[in-house]
């Protein structure tokens, strides 16, 4: 794991790498408390996103090569695309499962139904240390005790704030938002 954190390091802005850091500390937390695999939240946290950096250009060639349909919100921002792109350089280059590939691939916009791995990635990556918003703290609590409650509110808050913004809404997230507010 210590090649992997390195190799990591050495490819992220030092600001992203705590950012990473952060993640993977809340992951690994959230995976004890849910009995998820330990390793797989380490290594999705470690990984989530390893192409934040990458060019507009390389993350919708990425889509391309692997026939991956380009949304509207993709191919507005790109860059919002490097969750995908981080998970198929997982996939190809570190040989990850489906689950953790599907746990970075949908770090960003979520989607309905995920696995219990994904949830723990989505809400790390949102709730992680370093992070500072008002209700953040309420939620950190909230997923220790119910990560379906603390990923419909993070959801919520998600959507309020890129409303407010005037900024494109991803389907997933819509259709995560809705699967979750009908298991409730």
């Amino acid at each position: 794991m210590n090649d992997l954190k390195t190799l990591v390091r050495n490819h992220l802005k030092p600001s992203r790498y705590k950012h990473t850091l952060g993640v993977c500390k809340l992951a690994v937390h959230l995976a004890k408390l849910y009995d998820v695999d330990e390793k797989d939240a380490e290594i999705a946290s470690l990984l989530h996103d390893y192409c934040k950096y990458e060019s507009d250009e390389a993350i919708l060639e990425t889509f391309r090569r692997t026939n991956k349909p380009i949304d509207d919100v993709i191919m507005n921002h790109p860059n919002l695309g490097h969750g995908y792109m981080s998970a198929v350089i997982a996939k190809e280059q570190f040989g990850v499962s489906d689950d953790i590939f599907h746990a970075i691939m949908n770090h960003t916009f979520g989607r309905p139904h995920m696995s219990m791995l994904e949830k723990i990635i989505y809400l790390s990556d949102a709730l992680e240390e370093e992070r500072s918003y008002e209700g953040i703290e309420m939620l950190r609590e909230l997923a220790l005790k119910d990560i379906n409650k603390a990923l419909l509110m993070a959801c919520q808050n998600t959507l309020i704030f890129e409303l407010k913004r005037g900024n494109m809404i991803h389907v997933q997230t819509i259709l995560m938002h809705n699967a979750l507010v009908e298991e409730r």
